[in-house]
């Protein structure tokens, strides 16, 4: 029974379909992103929030959005407008068991993971960035619609190592978090050139890239040595990945407790 999927979709804030294509832009301007941002004034609160927090630590007060951009810098701004216009549609705190650092904290990680590797899979970088930090929205959506049916399917997983989060969710709530993703991405018409390749099943690019970076994340979340990771009989520039992203893991925390 897909329990879900007879659940109403929330709107997303005006303007947010074409904020992440034009975020995915590669050749999107700074000018060009501070523009987009201003026209959601709650965003553009929360990055001049974050410019000004401990983990951006300013010599002086930012208080306009352009120089929140600039001390950002555009890879932070872009990752952090998209998780920010999806996020803010949903209320993940109705899930006791949903753990919002460890959702924001792996898909920010995964986002990061899929711009490095991307060129080894044939996949645009920006394009590879948001396509993968919206991998798991799904996820965030299940928990706001059917809290307990998540929050049984969280403790499920967590219980027995054997079942993925995905077949507890299959069971409890009728569908997975990849389904519930593309559940979402269809409602929301999201552009074409963001969701296509993580629709279909082919064994290369973003159907490939998304979940392994997903799988690299949740490693790292947990801090896995590298020799214990999912990377561990994968490709060096895999494992150097990995160790980056471990390295940064401190400021990622940071990062996703300043915002979300």
């Amino acid at each position: 029974m897909r329990k879900a999927a007879s659940h109403k979709i929330p709107t997303l804030e005006s303007g947010a379909a074409r904020l992440l294509l034009e975020l995915s832009d590669a050749d999107v301007s700074i000018d060009k992103v501070i523009e987009l941002v201003q026209m959601s004034p709650s965003i553009a609160a929360k990055l001049v929030s974050c410019a000004n927090s401990a983990w951006s630590n300013p010599v002086f007060p930012v208080t306009t959005i352009g120089e929140a951009c600039s001390r950002l810098g555009l890879n932070v701004v872009r990752t952090t407008t998209i998780a920010l216009a999806i996020g803010q549609s949903f209320d993940p705190n109705r899930c006791p068991s949903f753990d919002a650092e460890r959702f924001w904290c792996t898909s920010i990680i995964a986002s990061e993971l899929a711009e490095s590797i991307a060129p080894r899979f044939a996949v645009e970088r920006n394009a590879a960035r948001t396509a993968t930090l919206l991998y798991n929205i799904g996820l965030l959506w299940l928990a706001d619609a059917l809290p307990e049916e998540t929050g049984a399917s969280l403790d499920c997983a967590k219980d027995n190592p054997e079942c993925s989060i995905s077949d507890c969710l299959e069971r409890h709530c009728g569908m997975s978090r990849r389904e519930a993703s593309l559940h979402l991405y269809s409602a929301w018409r999201l552009p074409a050139a963001l969701v296509d390749g993580l629709a279909n099943n082919s064994a290369g690019g973003l159907a490939r890239l998304a979940p392994m970076c997903e799988a690299m994340a949740t490693d790292v979340f947990d801090e896995l040595p590298a020799d214990q990771a999912v990377t561990a009989e994968r490709g060096e520039f895999q494992r150097e990945a990995y160790a980056a992203a471990l390295a940064g893991l401190p400021k990622t925390r940071e990062l996703a407790a300043t915002l979300f």
